[in-house]
């Protein structure tokens, strides 16, 4: 899965990947942008035999195109979210080491971003609680991340401590108690299931809560984020 790429002299690709049995991997394609053409578009998914590698960057052999992209390109939003999608999950992957699972929530995002209906926030915040959780850096939706008792109100949420804590445990952002049980049941969804349209429980959650922790573990602002203003 093609998540990113930077030209690099007349005529080469430095190509970004995520893999399942490798994670994320770059891989220079020799006359990329005269041969696959839109073949190393972002969200591509591609057959790659590699040659060498050095200092962590492979030499393509041979590069297959599978799928590119289509309806996924075909409105700025759609674009944003495709952004986004494969920031996320490539982001919070390992280099060289296997990622199935992230690699596998990002083919059912760009399969979800294919389809008629465009993703809402709804769906943007489950990617996040997935992701998140496949990488291991599930943030504490149901339980306290201080003292570990279940939540309930009132509740503060604060990255540096893992997420959701008692009030009386310690200080953060206030969210409603039923709105981070909701998240959680987010998160156990699939995402073609997901309603386009958060309950009433999520009322007073912050939009950018799970993007917020995201960050927090990468220790760096994701630069797509910016592309989904305005977006649903």
């Amino acid at each position: 899965m093609v998540v990113g790429s930077v030209d690099t002299g007349d005529a080469d690709r430095i190509v970004r990947l995520l893999t399942a049995g490798s994670g994320r991997v770059s891989v220079v394609v020799r006359r990329a942008r005269s041969r696959t053409g839109a073949g190393t578009a972002l969200g591509a998914r591609l057959r790659v035999v590699v040659a060498s590698a050095r200092e962590g960057l492979y030499s393509a052999r041979s590069v297959e195109s599978v799928t590119v992209p289509v309806r996924a390109r075909d409105s700025l939003v759609r674009i944003a979210f495709l952004a986004y999608g494969c920031e996320v999950c490539a982001s919070l992957a390992p280099e060289h080491a296997p990622a199935p699972k992230l690699q596998g929530l990002l083919e059912a995002w760009l399969g979800l971003l294919e389809a008629a209906q465009e993703p809402t926030a709804v769906h943007r915040w489950a990617l996040e609680a997935k992701a998140l959780t496949f990488a291991g850096l599930a943030p504490a939706l149901l339980r306290c991340a201080a003292c570990g008792d279940e939540l309930e109100g009132p509740v503060t949420f604060d990255p540096e401590v893992g997420g959701g804590r008692h009030a009386r445990c310690g200080s953060g952002r206030a969210v409603p108690v039923d709105a981070l049980r909701w998240l959680d049941r987010v998160r156990r969804t699939p995402l073609v299931d997901l309603p386009p349209a958060p309950p009433p429980a999520a009322a007073g959650l912050s939009p950018w809560l799970l993007a917020d922790f995201v960050e927090h573990q990468l220790g760096r602002p994701l630069s797509s984020r910016g592309f989904l203003t305005g977006a649903p």
